[in-house]
């Protein structure tokens, strides 16, 4: 593909965006599909983009895009109904991901998949996608509370699905590892969080010195590329550190109150310099978003399947919804997650899967070798974006920031 043909095809699918995410309230129809399906087209389909190159750099491109939604959901964040709801977004979260692991590992076996290559898939397949989930959470006109706990479910399944995935193969190859990475989980979430707490509530500071200069959105989003960065080579959460560095950034009063810190100039950084990094960080993303979802398209690999994968992604995903169902309705019963019936079939719906399960399905079995996981997951990729739709018909829908 020439350079120029090139750039007219970005320009193309930044149109698609636009246009998508300006029908979304009428078509409801989620962009996320609208642009897989041109990634499939352009991809797998009409081979216009080199599917190989996109496999080599999906995890760089995947971290990129998932750090971006991950701050400009702390910048969403409101810190006392994150105190108040995070009990429940931790539990859903831990409940849905052992449930929906638990499962896919048992339709592997039940297909005839070896042990390894069963639970791997459980794993995979285990957490919705945050990437999904956390650009859209805002606009389904949700109680502030339950669209707290779904964006908290969002950001936590990842991370559940990364580490769940490291320990399996540090214990299938032999690192003998797996244990001590298990217990040391807790210990790192604890770090990450309180690391970019104490970088978020510093770099205030230093913004209000540097307010003359110009680029200081691009300076916070370069620092959380750092942050990101620096945690992940220490072992710890990437993920969890980047939306507590939004959460920090956007409530630094409220945080300020909690620790009986002096909070002189909070309310007017809130005021100006947060506002501004919130569009910048919007814009952004949504630039950022707009490739990735295209990208996830390109990744799918459905023309691989056969009718045995078919078949097993769609007893998955079948025993997903029930599962998740059963879970939420046990939170409504007990007053943990109170939502109206509509909220309910929304949410109850409310489990895509989207790059990082192709990132890691594609890791799982680099590592491994034997069965390749990647066609049976693009599946329960597009079924479960599919079943969105479903959650959506009839709801009154937000416009986007």
């Amino acid at each position: 593909m020439t350079v120029h043909a090139f750039l007219a095809l970005l320009g193309g699918l930044l149109v698609l965006a636009f246009v998508a995410e300006g029908a979304f309230n009428r078509l409801r129809i989620p962009p996320v599909l609208v642009l897989m399906a041109c990634g499939f087209l352009l991809g797998p389909v009409f081979k216009l983009l080199p599917v190989a190159a996109f496999l080599e750099v999906a995890p760089h491109f995947g971290a990129l895009a998932f750090l971006l939604i991950l701050f400009e959901g702390g910048l969403d964040l409101h810190l006392p109904e994150v105190i108040h709801r995070f009990s429940s977004g931790a539990r859903l979260a831990s409940f849905g991901f052992v449930m929906s692991a638990f499962f896919a590992a048992g339709v592997g076996l039940a297909f005839g998949w070896p042990l390894a290559s069963a639970v791997l898939f459980g794993l995979v397949v285990a957490p919705i996608s945050g990437a999904v989930v956390l650009p859209l959470a805002p606009r389904l006109g949700l109680p502030q509370g339950l669209a707290t706990v779904v964006v908290l479910e969002g950001a936590l399944a990842d991370v559940f699905g990364v580490l769940g995935v490291s320990v399996a193969l540090q214990f299938f190859t032999g690192g003998g590892l797996a244990g001590l990475l298990a217990l040391g989980s807790l210990a790192a979430a604890a770090f990450s969080v309180l690391l970019a707490l104490g970088v978020g509530l510093v770099w205030p500071h230093a913004l209000r010195a540097l307010r003359e200069h110009s680029y200081l959105d691009v300076l916070t989003f370069g620092v959380a590329l750092a942050l990101w960065g620096v945690v992940e080579t220490l072992g710890a959460s990437g993920a969890l550190a980047v939306l507590a560095f939004g959460l920090t950034l956007a409530n630094e009063r409220e945080i300020l109150g909690l620790l009986k810190l002096p909070g002189e100039g909070a309310l007017e950084l809130e005021a100006d310099v947060t506002s501004s990094l919130h569009r910048f960080i919007g814009q952004l993303t949504f630039l950022v978003r707009t490739f990735f979802f295209v990208f996830l398209g390109v990744v799918v690999q459905l023309h691989k399947a056969n009718w045995a994968w078919f078949a097993a992604a769609l007893v998955t995903m079948a025993l997903f919804v029930l599962g998740r169902g059963g879970i939420l309705g046990r939170f409504a019963r007990t007053g943990a997650l109170p939502m109206e019936k509509a909220d309910f079939r929304t949410v109850w719906m409310l489990q895509p899967r989207g790059l990082v399960n192709a990132v890691l399905a594609m890791q799982a079995t680099h590592k491994l070798g034997g069965l390749d996981l990647l066609p049976v997951v693009s599946i329960i990729i597009v079924v479960s974006n599919l079943l969105v739709v479903l959650g959506l018909r009839g709801r009154p829908l937000a416009n986007s920031a």
